[in-house]
This record gives structure tokens, C-alpha cells and sequence, in this order.
């Protein structure tokens, strides 16, 4: 089944008919915004781009079920307990979670989440209203990232402190007052980080290491999407989303083979098929597929060689947030 947009795009069982229409932005959007001296870091051969080569990659690819093993980490809301416009840093943590899990082989002590708002706190990628995921790989690399148990998700902005990397709270009659910072603890460091854009280039390098964050034009018609594969025909579409692409797939609609990707949101579980939505690749539709897939395949960011690092050995406690609001 193929969801489109009345009014943005119609399908019928021979031909594929676009209506441009006034494509709205989604009420849950944020803004991407990218550091002008980011600098990818990559010490070791890619998997994609020259080093692809002919090699045949597999007509369909699933990180939730690879062998009867999922190793995907859960659907998260960013808008819990309120409004956040922190899809960047999900997107980027969610990626790298999912890829710590593959490394090691989803084994003991299985998927850890990272702490987000000690990514909106003391990561310098971005804040509660928008941000970018190549941001927060080049925080890990130099800090690395605490578990989602040092510094639980409260969807605010917040001043980077020591109690903010990592703390605990005793009995006491006033909420916080009785917490105090953890000394001794691990972060998610990562060796490498890039970016990569393209069908072919992100099908490989999700195939080979993991989940990527990628940038989309989130519209009021992927606000309501409810189940299928979704397209939305949007020549140049701007990006103002970040979410993960965990995998790919074909299926058979109106008499036609549609390629898809597959995504994980963060926007909770009631949204989408569980969290997650289907949308064309760029192959679809006689390889008009970019037209109707609102950018997603433009812009993506991944990290690679993932450790967990002992906190104490790490200068975590002098990094301060950027001042203001991005």
C-alpha cells in the first residue's frame, strides 16, 4: 500500500500523477543546524563509495530482525513530558546505541540508551529548539556520552554541570535538593564519524556498521501518517527533522516493485507503524524516487568504533554548554 498526500501527489495502477500542492511543515519539526567547521573524522576504509565498488547488496535489509535478532533500542518520544524539538540528538543517540548493540553482538548487558539531555545540556550540538546530529558524534568522540540513567530525558534546556554528566538523589523532602553528582561511571566514546548521502553509499554503510541519523523535510503529511509506504512528491525538499534509517525493502503495490526505507521516529509509539514509517527510495517511480521522499537520502551522519570509556579517566567536568539558545 503506498500513503500519499491528497492533494501533493496521486498514484494510479499505470503512473505516477504529482499535484504540487502547498506542502505545510510539520507542527513537530525543529531546524537543523549544521556547525560550518564540522570536519568528518575517518581513520579507516569505508564501506561505501569507491570502496563499494560493484559489490551486490541485498534486495532487502532489516537491523530489527537479522537472523530472529533484533538490535534495534526502543521508540522514544522527544516531545515527553513536553515539547522538544531535541529529534537530532534522538537520532544520533538512537544510532548509536543500535550500533554499540551490533558490535558486541546484542549480547549481556544488551541495548544501553544514552542520556539525550546530557546531549542538550553539555554537548554544544543544539538545544530544545533544534540542532545536528554530526554535533553530537563529534561529542562523543572527544567526551563521550553518559547512559540515559545519569541524566534522565526532561525535554528542557539546561546549563552544563558535573551533576548534569552524571548524578544520583537520596531521601529527602525537597525535590533535587538531596541529589549529588556520580564520580565513577561510563561514557560511550566513538573513534570515527562522517557523513554520507545516496542510495547505493547508504544502503552500504547501514548494511555494513548500523542505523544512520539522516535529515528530512518533516511536512504536515508525515504528520499524519499512519501505516505504508509513504511519498510525498517535494522537489527540494529543505530539511528540518532528523531521524534514523535502520534498514530497506520492496513490496508489491498496484502492480509495481517500490522500494522503501525503513525508519525509526522519535515521536512515540502511537505515531506511524509503532514509531517507525516506510518511505520510497530514491529508485522508485523509475528512479524519480528523490522527488517524493522529502530529502531523506541528501544528508546523513554515522560514528564508528564504539568503547565504553571510564568517566574519571575523561575531562567531562570543565565542558560547559554553549551559552544562549540555537
Amino acid at each position: 500500500m503506498i500513503a500519499s498526500v491528497v492533494g501533493h501527489v496521486e498514484y494510479t495502477k499505470h503512473q505516477v500523477s504529482a499535484h504540487v500542492g502547498k506542502s505545510q511543515r510539520s507542527t513537530r519539526s525543529s531546524h537543523i543546524v549544521r556547525d560550518p567547521l564540522y570536519e568528518e573524522r575517518i581513520l579507516s576504509p569505508v564501506p561505501y563509495g569507491d570502496s563499494l565498488g560493484k559489490e551486490k547488496l541485498p534486495k532487502s535489509f532489516f537491523w530489527g530482525n537479522v537472523s530472529h535478532v533484533n538490535y534495534l533500542s526502543p521508540i522514544r518520544n522527544q516531545h515527553v513530558p513536553v515539547y522538544c524539538g531535541s529529534c537530532w540528538a534522538h537520532a544520533a543517540t538512537s544510532s548509536l546505541t543500535d550500533r554499540y548493540t551490533i558490535q558486541t553482538g546484542a549480547t549481556w548487558p544488551g541495548p544501553v540508551l544514552l542520556s539525550v539531555q546530557n546531549v542538550i545540556d553539555c554537548g554544544q550540538a543544539g538545544s530544545c529548539q533544534g540542532g545536528w546530529d554530526s554535533g553530537v558524534y563529534k561529542y562523543a568522540e572527544e567526551y563521550g556520552i553518559p547512559p540515559e540513567t545519569c541524566n534522565p530525558y526532561l525535554a528542557v534546556n539546561q546549563e552544563c554541570s558535573g551533576l548534569h554528566q552524571c548524578f544520583t538523589c537520596w531521601p529527602g523532602m525537597t525535590p533535587g535538593a538531596n541529589c549529588q553528582k556520580v564520580q565513577s561511571y561510563k561514557r560511550l566514546q566513538v573513534r570515527e564519524h562522517g557523513r554520507v548521502s545516496g542510495r547505493r553509499d547508504i544502503m552500504a554503510e547501514i548494511h555494513a556498521r548500523g542505523p544512520i541519523s539522516c535529515e528530512i523535510d518533516a511536512t504536515d503529511g508525515l504528520d499524519e501518517y499512519s501505516g505504508g509506504i509513504y511519498a510525498e512528491y517535494k522537489p527540494g525538499a529543505q530539511s528540518n527533522h532528523l531521524v534514523s534509517i535502520v534498514g530497506w525493502g520492496r513490496e508489491k503495490t498496484d502492480g509495481r516493485d517500490i522500494e522503501y526505507w525503513i525508519v525509526r521516529n522519535s515521536w512515540g509509539t502511537p505515531w506511524g507503524e509503532d514509531g517507525y514509517f516506510r518511505i520510497v527510495t530514491s529508485e522508485a517511480y523509475n528512479g524519480r524516487g528523490n522527488d517524493f521522499n522529502l530529502g531523506i537520502e541528501d544528508s546523513c551522519g554515522w560514528a564508528s568504533g564504539l568503547s565504553w570509556m571510564d568517566a574519571r579517566d575523561m575531562d567531562t567536568y570543565g565542558h560547559s554548554a554553549k551559552s544562549g539558545i540555537l
